[in-house]
């Protein structure tokens, strides 16, 4: 199952419950805090499920690593202990793999 939207803003309802992993070929959103609709569909294909937003790294300024995500106000941070990154609403495609 794969479902795009305009911004990936909409498709989380619980940021503590995702994080970004930046590497030097990818950046992509991992978690369980998806909004209802979309965890409920992807249960109803596969009781046992995975997804991920992969976003575009051109203009994604922010260093390989794992980061928490938070939400201020309309904006969203990938944030570590240190620092917290501006995290850009994008489109995307959000990608089911069923686990093996």
């Amino acid at each position: 199952m794969q479902l795009e939207a305009d911004g990936f803003y909409k498709l989380i309802n619980t940021w503590a419950e995702m994080q970004l992993v930046v590497t030097e070929e990818s950046a992509t959103i991992i978690g369980f805090g998806y909004t209802y609709e979309i965890a409920g569909a992807f249960t109803m294909l596969a009781f046992d499920w995975e997804a991920s937003i992969p976003i575009a790294k051109a203009g994604l300024n922010i260093p390989e690593g794992s980061y928490g995500l938070s939400r201020m106000d309309d904006k969203v941070h990938a944030c570590t202990s240190e620092k917290a990154y501006f995290l850009p609403g994008r489109p995307v495609e959000v990608v089911s793999v069923p686990e093996e």
